[in-house]
């Protein structure tokens, strides 16, 4: 698996540390051990593991430079918020995601990893969107979560500054229109949409920046389920 993470951070231009490969190696072992007892990931196949998660991670990593604070909304197992960290990321990350075992296991790879500098929060994004701690805290939030980008935008904008960026991790950028209310409410607009392919495979990737125009509303986001039951 060596040359096949040389080879992905070759085509997306980081610079290689093989330091970083012992700690993706540790990372993917971990998550195929726990896999076994929780259900993290559907991809459980070693090179899968580095090409589907590691390497659709990663993309984002030339994004993300030069920003100092990164949530990751619904991170699930660590993506893409642990990967960036190995590849680099030195400044702050906060892994959002509400579920324990989920939760147990990120805070096992973290100290397995030995990674400083970032942070779990165990809870959903309509609550801690609206702490102090957290809302309108950082520069750029992402999301590879599966949920509609209506429903995404909701979530994580008000956890990025006036002039941040939200990249929505999706296959595309057909939800665009339908999200055309979400990104007025949430003040937000399109800054960039990066069509690109996962290095090693043909799965395609779309991620959508989008930067935000103005403080978010007090309103938002709304109470716990109603972004989903009702989107913007």
């Amino acid at each position: 698996m060596k040359e096949l993470l040389k080879g992905i951070y070759d085509e997306l231009e980081i610079k290689y540390d093989e330091e970083q490969y012992e700690k993706f190696n540790t990372y993917a072992t971990l998550l195929i051990e726990w896999n076994k007892k929780f259900n993290l990931t559907g991809i459980t196949d070693l090179k899968d593991i580095y090409i589907k998660h590691f390497g659709d991670s990663l993309m984002l990593f030339k994004g993300t430079e030069g920003t100092r604070s990164l949530i990751d909304v619904g991170t699930g197992a660590g993506f893409p918020g642990i990967p960036l960290k190995i590849a680099g990321y030195i400044h702050k990350i906060v892994l959002l995601e509400a579920n324990g075992k989920k939760v147990s296991f990120l805070e096992h790879v973290i100290k397995s990893l030995d990674l400083d500098q970032i942070f779990i929060c165990q809870d959903r994004a309509e609550i801690a969107g609206r702490e102090d701690i957290y809302r309108e805290r950082f520069d750029i939030a992402t999301a590879r979560a599966v949920a509609p980008l209506n429903v995404l935008l909701e979530y994580c904008v008000p956890f990025i500054k006036k002039d941040g960026y939200f990249i929505a991790m999706k296959t595309d950028n057909s939800e665009l229109e339908s999200a055309k209310n979400a990104m007025k409410q949430l003040s937000v607009e399109v800054s960039k949409s990066d069509m690109q392919t996962i290095p090693f495979s043909d799965i395609k990737r779309c991620n959508i920046f989008f930067r935000k125009k103005r403080n978010t509303l007090d309103k938002y986001p709304r109470s716990d389920g109603m972004p989903k039951k009702k989107p913007l």
